[in-house]
């Protein structure tokens, strides 16, 4: 169980929008219909790990509840990883953007130009949501990054067995997710929400301070952002502590994930499918 943060009323701006024209959200029934789209597409791990194809757009609001029921652990493991990939890399892409201008306002800060008007009202909200002293972007930016897909993957695959834990199924919730109370888990509107709290949690909360250092650490060393390494500082996600640590790597390592950490986006839908399935 995840020893997470009461999750507070955000801001519309803090989930991300899934309305983006390049976006498809899937509303779909059964793993089996799931994993026909999927084919249909040809959208594949195994292409993406060689790097031979870019990751459908493909928004799912919701795990299918037959999901348990698939005859093939390896086509439930493919299905969940295919469905959960594109989901962790649109909540990416928004906190990237965020970041990108933030990154544009140091570089203008540095020069001794301080934002004004829309700029500044949008460093503020920015420093409200992430919990930092209004306006202090070396702050934010130890906040405001990526979370590698790798240990997303992996945390969301131990966490809601393959999607299929009652939280996931009911609540969308496949990060064990708490609102405060031990016994009570959080409930989401869409997988995507869940995934956003998530990130948004790992960015924010004091318990996961030693992740956002490390992650800095990377980042200022000009390396790639290393979701192997970074979940050693997960101790306090769970309270099984190491032996937590030890699944969730056990699970990155298993299923070749990191191979996934240069997983893109495609730019746009391009897919011959419709806005809702």
């Amino acid at each position: 169980m995840a020893d997470l943060p009461p999750l507070l009323a955000a801001p519309a701006s803090a989930v991300p929008p899934i309305d983006k024209t390049s976006d498809v959200v899937l509303r779909v029934d059964s793993a089996g219909k799931l994993s026909d789209i999927f084919d249909s597409v040809d959208y594949t791990l195994a292409d993406v790990r060689d790097g031979e194809a870019e990751v459908p757009r493909l928004l799912v609001e919701a795990m299918p509840d037959d999901l348990r029921r698939l005859g093939s652990l390896d086509l439930r493991k493919d299905v969940f990883f295919n469905a959960l990939l594109p989901l962790v890399l649109r909540v990416n892409e928004d906190i990237r953007h965020d970041r990108d201008r933030l990154l544009a306002l140091q570089r203008l800060q540095r020069l001794g130009l301080e934002p004004r008007g829309e700029a500044a009202a949008w460093l503020s909200a920015l420093s409200e949501r992430y919990g930092v002293a209004d306006g202090d972007i070396d702050a934010l930016l130890l906040r405001v990054d990526v979370v590698p897909p790798s240990l997303a993957l992996a945390q969301a695959a131990v966490e809601s067995g393959w999607g299929t834990s009652y939280s996931a199924q009911r609540r969308n919730a496949l990060f064990g997710q708490t609102t405060g109370s031990a016994v009570r888990y959080a409930a989401f509107e869409r997988l995507i929400d869940g995934v956003a709290s998530y990130a948004r949690n790992l960015n924010t909360h004091p318990a996961y301070a030693a992740f956002r250092a490390q992650r800095a650490a990377q980042r200022a060393a000009r390396q790639k952002l290393d979701g192997y390494d970074l979940a050693s500082t997960l101790t306090r996600y769970s309270s099984r502590g190491t032996a937590y640590i030890r699944d969730v790597r056990a699970m990155i390592r298993g299923n070749d994930l990191v191979e996934l950490d240069s997983a893109r986006l495609a730019a746009d839908r391009a897919i011959g499918l419709p806005a809702a399935s």
